[in-house]
């Protein structure tokens, strides 16, 4: 079953090559939002520090999957996790993305062994905004978030295109195309939309010329059905089945992938991955002032292949349903609400590495609470708690606050503390540190991840010149009072056990966003990250998390609406490398990265509001990692490791494609 399912995939990757978040509007909506022209903004009444990167910035940097998406947003970092597998590492507050918790339309969705690539099977054209929240998110979503979510909301049948089309091909001749189709059935309840992905590398490129593939050789298909019926009289029923495949490639130029791993001396890695999803909501209204929504979800994630001359497999299945029930308790102040609910999450996970392995069972039922209150509009509360029960590790106790405080009409404060939990999946969350011959230490009792997040966020907004701009502050910090280390500090072992000792995280970002004079916007960031942990005992700074991070984002649409430029200048500081000395000397690396800078840019030519032409760079400036794979002229020996990545792998390229949308 697994293997059609794969080709099935397969063959669409192939021939494709060649609202608001919420379990419903009426069930567990977000506070109002206003969305300022193309930027990306922020929630202005709710309790929680959302921002919103909406469909108009997603087209800025071409933006081919979910991890491609945060180009222009300080908030969120992406990095390479290695210089083989072309993973990418999503970190929120200087901490990985593991982290925060991933919904698709409020249900959860990148985790557990999907952590590995997840962010890559989301095609940028299905989305139509995403939501970043920091701090303590709602406990109506679930115990995994520590540092916030990512809400990702789909276009919807009802709303979207008839039909849209998006082909993208860039230096590398990776090619994608994304196509869907929508449309309301002759009763007008029901609609319906189907959405196809595929992409394909045809060639490998070695530029730094160590006998490597600079980027993974992928083929993949993705198509995704769902439906919405609405009869009008108070009930809503939203449903989506979705089947992905994926045959990841990388290594020497040389390896041949039709020979066995053993019958040659050239290195290599292969991971292929099906992914099947299915998820759906209902939502009743009761009455003017209360409604029930359900959420459910199934998928199975299937991932095997062979990383050198290791083996890797890791299959799960993930079960879930929340029931909502949401009640206006006021009538002067509709968002006074109450919710109460309950949840109920199983899953089975299993992974193997080479020798080392394990499997874990998990049901997870869970009640929960929430309420909101506010005070004349000047000072808004939401407070809630949920209680889950873990059969393997007892009971997990989820806390949260979130505050607004309205100080002056255009000035306002919140301030959000909270308490989340994360069961980690060992070797697909570390999965880019795997490509190296290091020997793999797994501490057998390892427990959940536990940590408390507090912190606070001041903005300002201005009308200068009859133009809107805002500035804003941020702080928090995270403090783990268990933690699975990831301890690369042996040169010759990597090690993951159970935290002894502290590890927290202080992050401060302050930004300000301004169209200084008409069509031109400009977003300027600076963030500051310090992330220590202990490592045997001695407390020390995370390895390849960069202390400081700038970021340069500037637009400019022509008046006639045809022509829109944008860039993005991201500044990335020093991060602290371990010591390889016990390695042979020849292969030791300092113990400090060097500060690097990211550019990309991209030009958009839109011809009868239909089609859009654009052309476009990534890292412009040709700023890459030096000697990025240690050994990478003995690939079986010791010293061999591509996992010690802290720069950019591809150097320069060019992009271009094109978009046509039917409405």
């Amino acid at each position: 079953m697994i293997k059609h399912l794969y080709l099935l995939a397969a063959v669409i990757g192939y021939l494709s090559a060649s609202g608001q978040g919420s379990a419903f509007d009426t069930t567990q909506r977000m506070n109002a939002v206003e969305i300022v022209r193309k930027q990306a903004t922020r929630m202005t009444h709710a309790t929680q520090n959302v921002e919103i990167i909406n469909s108009g910035a997603l087209l800025k940097d071409a933006c081919c999957n979910l991890s491609e998406s945060f180009v222009n947003t300080a908030s969120v970092d992406v990095t390479y996790s290695d210089a083989v597998s072309g993973a990418k590492e999503v970190r929120m507050l200087g901490l990985d993305g593991t982290y925060s918790q991933t919904l698709l339309e409020n249900i959860p969705a990148i985790r557990g062994l999907g952590n590995t690539f997840g962010m890559s099977y989301v095609p940028g054209p299905w989305m139509h905004s995403i939501q970043i929240n920091k701090g303590a998110g709602s406990v109506v979503n679930g115990f995994e978030s520590v540092t916030g979510q990512l809400n990702i909301e789909l276009k919807k049948p009802q709303t979207a295109e008839k039909l849209y089309a998006n082909v993208f091909l860039n230096q590398d001749l990776r090619a994608e195309a994304n196509i869907y189709t929508a449309q309301k059935l002759k009763n007008e309840k029901w609609s319906t939309m189907l959405l196809t992905h595929g992409q394909y590398n045809w060639f490998g490129m070695d530029f730094n010329h160590d006998g490597f593939l600079d980027n993974p050789l992928v083929g993949e298909g993705n198509i995704m059905n769902r439906w919405t019926y609405q009869n009008g009289r108070g009930f809503t029923f939203i449903s989506a089945v979705d089947v992905m495949g994926e045959d990841r490639r990388g290594g020497q130029l040389k390896y041949d992938f039709s020979k066995d791993k053993y019958a040659q001396s050239y290195w290599g890695m292969q991971l292929r991955t099906i992914h099947t999803d299915a998820w759906a909501k209902t939502g009743f209204t009761l009455n003017e002032k209360s409604s029930i929504g359900v959420q459910y979800k199934y998928y199975y994630h299937d991932q095997s292949g062979f990383i050198g001359r290791r083996d890797y497999q890791g299959r799960e299945h993930f079960g879930y349903v929340n029931f909502i029930f949401q009640h206006e308790y006021s009538e002067a102040a509709p968002d006074d609400l109450i919710k109460v609910g309950a949840s109920l999450q199983t899953g089975q996970t299993t992974e193997r590495f080479d020798t080392l392995g394990y499997r874990r069972m998990e049901v997870i039922p869970g009640v929960f609470a929430e309420a909101s209150y506010a005070y004349k509009r000047k000072l808004a509360l939401t407070g809630g708690m949920r209680a889950d029960y873990h059969t393997l590790y007892g009971p997990f106790w989820s806390p949260r606050f979130n505050l607004k405080w309205n100080i002056l009409y255009y000035l306002s404060l919140r301030v959000s503390a909270g308490h989340g939990y994360h069961v980690p999946v060992a070797f697909a969350e570390n999965y880019g540190l795997l490509a190296s011959n290091r020997d793999i230490s797994l501490q057998n009792n390892l427990r959940p991840e536990r940590a408390w997040n507090y912190g606070a966020n001041l903005t300002y907004k201005f009308f200068l010149d009859f133009r809107e701009g805002s500035i804003s502050v941020d702080f928090y910090r995270t403090d783990f009072t268990n933690q699975l280390i990831v301890d690369m500090e042996d040169v010759r072992q990597l090690k993951l056990y159970n935290l002894a000792g502290k590890s927290y995280s202080n992050s401060v970002q302050a930004e300000i966003q301004y169209e200084v004079v008409k069509n031109f916007d400009v977003k300027l960031a600076y963030k500051f990250d310090d992330v220590k942990s202990t490592y045997s005992g001695v407390l020390k700074q995370t390895p390849y998390h960069p202390r400081h991070k700038g970021l340069a984002s500037l637009e400019y649409t022509t008046n006639n609406k045809k022509w829109r430029f944008n860039t993005s200048f991201t500044w990335y500081g020093k991060s602290r490398i371990p010591d390889t000395s016990p390695n042979d000397v020849a292969n030791e690396r300092p113990l400090v990265s060097k500060d690097y800078f990211l550019m990309n840019a991209q030009i958009t030519y839109t011809l009868k509001k239909k089609w859009d032409f654009y052309i476009g760079g990534e890292n412009i400036l040709d700023q890459t990692q030096s000697a990025a794979i240690i050994a990478n002229d003995a690939p079986f020996s010791k010293q061999f490791d591509a996992s010690m990545v802290w720069g950019q792998i591809r150097g320069a390229m060019v992009f271009a494609g094109f978009r046509v949308s039917i409405k």
